[in-house]
This record gives C-alpha cells, sequence and structure tokens, in this order.
C-alpha cells in the first residue's frame, strides 16, 4: 500500500498542509524542504483545522490503487 495522506495534530503550522501561497515569504522557497516551511505569520489564524488528535498523535491514511476495489486503511497515534 502507498501512503496516501497524513493528518497531524501540529498542521498547519509547519508545511505539510501549507499552500504554497500561505508559507512565509521571508523563508528561502527553493532552499527550505517542504516538510521544514513556515507559514506566513499573519496567515496562521486564518485557517487549520482546529481538532486535538490525543497529545501529538496523527492520522496516516494508505491506499493500493493496483488490487481490485481499491483497498485502503489507516493507523493512529497519539
Amino acid at each position: 500500500m502507498e501512503h496516501l495522506l497524513s493528518v497531524t495534530a501540529t498542521e498547519p503550522g509547519m508545511g505539510r498542509w501549507l499552500p504554497l501561497d500561505d508559507r512565509n515569504p521571508r523563508q528561502d522557497q527553493a532552499a527550505t524542504p517542504s516538510w521544514r516551511a513556515e507559514a506566513y505569520p499573519a496567515a496562521l489564524d486564518a485557517f487549520g483545522h482546529d481538532m486535538g488528535l490525543g497529545d501529538i498523535g496523527g492520522m496516516y491514511f494508505f491506499v493500493c490503487r493496483t488490487c481490485p476495489d481499491t483497498p485502503y486503511t489507516h493507523r493512529y497515534d497519539c
């Protein structure tokens, strides 16, 4: 199965859920990997999922696109 999506308690302040337009323009985008991207400080209050996933948990979804019926599974940790 391949990784489809992650939703973690620390989103969106650091990278993964951060659209390019919401990234901090003061950070060098070409030299910064996406998982280390910082949000534009003024935009942080305007977006986010507001979910508490355990302590600092996450949900991870996986799918098999080559299998019949496209099975999927998930993993949750906290």
